[in-house]
């Protein structure tokens, strides 16, 4: 299988101000997905047993701060619900595309003493998310 980098990337978050664009100046995206586990060993079981539970995921996003940037800090407001679309390998025909419902953890600046500043912002899964292909 041929590896790809992430040059080619386009993500994008849509709430109910509009449509930002978060992969022109992105650094990084992690998508994480997890499952809840209960415990369900018993009796004379010698080791643990799980059954899962209900799916869950996060998505973490970081980029430059651009000067005079307003439009993406007020979309990355702490509770701003909307769709999160991630296409990993570009808008081409075939490609990747991953959507889901975010709720926006709000925005995070760093700012270094001699490097850019950056921004990112944590979105927390709001269902389930879907692939298809672009």
């Amino acid at each position: 299988m041929p590896e790809y980098t992430g040059k080619d990337l386009v993500a994008n978050f849509i709430y109910s101000g509009g449509t930002v664009a978060l992969g022109g100046d992105y650094r990084t995206i992690e998508s994480s997905k997890t499952i809840g586990l209960v415990q369900a060993t018993a009796g004379a079981d010698t080791n643990h047993t799980y059954l899962t539970t209900v799916k869950d995921g996060k998505y973490t996003w970081s980029g430059v701060a651009q000067t005079a940037g307003t439009a993406l800090e007020t979309a990355l407001v702490a509770g701003n619900s909307g769709t999160l679309i991630i296409q990993r390998e570009g808008t081409a025909s075939g490609k990747p595309k991953e959507t889901c419902a975010v709720i926006c953890m709000g925005a995070n600046f760093t700012y270094p003493y001699d490097n850019v500043v950056e921004i990112s912002c944590e979105f927390q899964a709001n269902g389930a998310a879907t692939i298809t292909a672009s």
